[in-house]
């Protein structure tokens, strides 16, 4: 009998993300971790036509394959941890780096293979968590003055934008600028760039959401404001047409802040006009921005735009927690790839190919081509970075399932992940997993916490309450001043049809387990519900007027989450702690277990504290574990002793409750 997927093989399993054709040849970034130094690693390997497999760079992290003609560029990390050009001859020879010093955030290459254009960020303040022996103040004057996972923010981060010619190896600084900028696409003619940015860095008292898309003039040195029809609108990616005609654009209005529902756009040069040309597709998010919550996937591009020609694109979007491909031309468009999978990246290959890194439930990784037919799509695999791995490992076993919510006005996205190494003789404990957001989904994709969990003979049950994305607007928005309306049936309801519908799942023996946004939704439940015999509370949000002024987003987050304002709406204190799991915490009767990372600037551990100090008070078990050097989003990307011994806290404290009745 196979091995299920232990918590320790996050060490053996790889992903792809970066693919990059040339001619025949597939360049792509494999992405592993090494658990002799705890580090991650990603190499630059490559694939022909006829398997051949190539590794090129495969110390420490090298990412951003570009291919100049007879040289492979790539962006390498040095000693202290700043991103640098390497140079590598395709026919053979050593590695040559050619850059040093500030960090090369962003590297593109242009269509004649001559240029490079890079961003560079330069800055004298270290972050946060640096420490000294002579340590100095930390003067902040910004509203927007830290970031969950880099720190605080300094008052004097300059931005380069810099031409890197790729046979002399000279710059040319094109601007110098205080503004954060994330650069886009180069024209064919090296003469424009495209790069979104804030549109109001005016702003002192308040955080701009806002993102977009510019043009600048390499040479006139002109600056070109390009979505101002959309000035509060938010774009993630800006594509140029092979011709330089056409800019094709992925964003939102900013209609329903914080969560507005991505479209795929077209900014035409000639007649200036921009227009949104998904606007009636509802229920399909375009781009990246959204993503599936997992915990796999490293160092993709989030590019979500391909040109398979001057008028033929094909774009990315998510729709009912899975991916799909879109194509089209001008203001048409179609579906012409619906796998039952999440598409970690992509990139054109010619104008009816292109390569995809593909991931599902039970297969981590692969490398494809897709072909786009006529009237159907074909894909071949020619990669898959876990072929070794999964000759003696099987992966649990997963079921779909479509729910109808408790007030009858949606249809609702479930699935299970059946426990591997069960007792045969009786159902399995089930958990109940929330995702985080709430504006994120579960779906088609593979998740190592899950795979551990189920190998340990719990079944998971993940569910996409309202609020989640890639279900439209509507669905998306329905959570916001409703915290624990819905959200809270959805999830209960997905629970009550698996267990009713499926036969090895034991409906006595429950646990419920979430963090962010579902670790506010799973301290809601057992402040409602007695019915879970264990909870694993995570990165919550329990107070919400604490989080106001202390997570890095907490003041805007909170306003358009909630509908109000704490100063500027006269029943917002009423509001905050009516919606504050803190608040119900005296209830708790379900053995709690809290999990936090010490780090953590979204969700800050006051939270944490607050809750383990109310519940403790009750006399229910309650425990609480804090991880060092871990920023909020460590399940995923955190050190990785600390991801692997997080998921055994969970199990240790499962496993304590599995068989002991119900609280």
């Amino acid at each position: 009998m196979s091995q299920g997927v232990a918590n320790h093989d996050l060490f053996k399993l790889k992903s792809i993300t970066q693919p990059t054709p040339v001619g025949k040849r597939y360049f792509f970034v494999e992405n592993s971790i090494d658990e002799a130094t705890n580090q991650y690693r990603s190499k630059i390997a490559s694939v022909d036509d006829e398997q051949n497999y190539t590794v090129w760079a495969n110390e420490g992290i090298n990412v951003n394959p570009i291919v100049c003609k007879d040289k492979l560029f790539y962006l390498h990390r040095d000693a202290d941890k700043h991103f640098q050009i390497v140079e590598m001859p395709l026919a053979g020879g050593a590695a040559k780096q050619l850059t040093s010093g500030d960090n090369i955030q962003q590297m593109k290459q242009s269509s004649d293979q001559q240029t490079l254009v890079l961003k560079i960020t330069k800055s004298r303040v270290k972050t946060k968590y640096d420490t000294s022996d002579f340590p100095v103040p930390r003067h902040v004057n910004k509203i927007f003055n830290r970031l969950d996972g880099t720190g605080w923010l300094p008052n004097d981060l300059s931005y380069e934008l810099v031409y890197f010619d790729v046979n002399t190896h000279q710059t040319i600084t094109l601007f110098d600028v205080k503004q954060d900028f994330d650069l886009k696409s180069i024209s064919a003619d090296n003469t424009k760039i495209v790069y979104t940015k804030p549109n109001h860095p005016e702003l002192k008292t308040d955080y701009d959401p806002t993102e977009g898309v510019y043009m600048y003039n390499v040479d006139t040195k002109e600056e070109t404001y390009l979505t101002k029809d959309v000035d509060g609108g938010i774009f993630a990616d800006a594509q140029f047409s092979p011709d330089g005609k056409q800019l094709g654009l992925i964003g939102n209005t900013n209609e329903h802040p914080n969560c507005t529902v991505n479209n795929f756009w077209r900014y035409d040069f000639a007649t200036g006009q921009l227009t949104n040309v998904t606007a009636d597709l509802d229920d399909y998010d375009f781009g990246y921005a959204t993503g599936l919550a997992a915990d796999f996937v490293q160092n993709r591009t989030d590019k979500g735009i391909q040109w398979l020609d001057n008028t033929h694109y094909l774009v990315h979007a998510y729709h009912h927690g899975r991916s799909v491909l879109v194509a089209g031309s001008n203001d048409d468009y179609h579906v012409v790839h619906d796998g039952i999978e999440e598409v970690y990246d992509f990139k054109a290959i010619n104008d009816h190919q292109a390569i995809i890194s593909v991931s599902k439930q039970a297969k981590p990784s692969e490398l494809q081509i897709l072909t786009i037919n006529e009237n159907d799509d074909e894909v071949v695999t020619i990669y898959n970075p876990n072929t070794n791995y999964e000759k003696d490992h099987q992966y649990a076993k997963s079921d779909h399932y479509v729910y109808v919510a408790t007030d009858d006005e949606v249809q609702l996205d479930g699935w299970v992940l059946h426990a591997k190494n069960a007792d045969a003789t009786k159902p399995s404990p089930v958990i109940l997993y929330i995702h985080g957001g709430p504006h994120a989904a579960y779906g088609e994709t593979f998740f190592h916490e899950f795979q551990a969990l189920a190998n340990h003979g719990y079944a998971v049950v993940f569910v996409n309450p309202r609020g989640s994305t890639s279900y439209g607007q509507a669905f998306e928005s329905d959570v916001i001043g409703h915290y624990g309306e819905h959200d809270y049936a959805d999830v209960l309801a997905g629970l009550d049809y698996a267990i009713n519908n499926y036969d090895d799942l034991d409906g006595d023996r429950l646990f419920v387990a979430g963090g962010s946004y579902g670790g506010f939704l799973s301290s809601w439940i057992i402040g409602h519900n007695d019915a879970f015999r264990a909870a694993s509370v995570q990165r919550p949000v329990v107070d919400w007027q604490s989080l106001y002024g202390t997570s890095d987003i907490g003041f805007w987050f909170n306003r358009t989450e909630l509908g109000v304002d704490l100063f500027e709406d006269a029943n917002a204190h009423a509001i905050y702690w009516d919606k504050s799991p803190l608040k119900y915490a005296h209830n708790v009767k379900t053995p709690v277990r809290i999990q936090h990372g010490e780090y953590d600037m979204r969700c800050p551990t006051n939270q944490s504290e607050a809750y383990f100090t109310a519940v403790k008070q009750t006399g229910t078990d309650c425990d609480y574990i804090r991880y060092p050097q871990s920023f909020h989003g460590f399940s995923r990307n955190g050190l990785p002793n600390l991801r692997i011994q997080r998921i055994d806290d969970i199990l240790e404290w499962f496993n304590r409750y599995k068989n002991e009745p119900l609280q």
